[in-house]
């Protein structure tokens, strides 16, 4: 079980730092086979980038897990109030596909809402999407210190 309070925060006065967000998912999770790890980091930098685009205020990511059964926790929250809708993208269109993808990946996803924004949750299971199991590394991975 990942800690509570575990927070990666995404100001807004630069782009954000998708790459760091990513490799602070891999340390927070250290624990997940490769295929799970690159789920769990797909549908973060997706959530996250949504938030960034059309939320407000500062973007927090909060992760927790559970490894019997396997399964992700994550929570993206902005000050924003409008929730986020999934777009039917044209092909050649090269936006929209965030939610669709969160939406195959994630075994489920939704939207709170609260006083101060809305909170967007998705819990990433093994064996969900395109994942077929997902096992424990007896080792946590080691990580590149180079940023991806």
């Amino acid at each position: 079980m990942t800690p509570p309070g575990l927070v990666f925060t995404l100001g807004r006065d630069t782009l954000p730092p998708l790459s760091e967000l990513r490799r602070w998912i891999a340390q927070a999770l250290p624990r997940l086979e490769a295929d799970h790890l690159w789920a769990v980091q797909l549908v973060v930098t997706e959530l996250a980038t949504n938030a960034y685009e059309h939320g407000a205020g500062p973007v927090t990511v909060t992760v927790s897990a559970t490894f019997r059964p396997c399964s992700a926790l994550l929570e993206v929250h902005d000050d924003g109030e409008a929730p986020p809708v999934a777009g039917f993208p044209h092909p050649l269109t090269a936006r929209g596909r965030g939610l669709v993808l969160v939406g195959d990946l994630a075994g489920e996803w939704g939207v709170r809402t609260g006083d101060t924004g809305k909170t967007v949750w998705a819990r990433v299971d093994c064996g969900t999407g395109t994942l077929a199991a997902c096992a424990l590394r007896a080792e946590p991975i080691e990580m590149d210190p180079e940023p991806c």
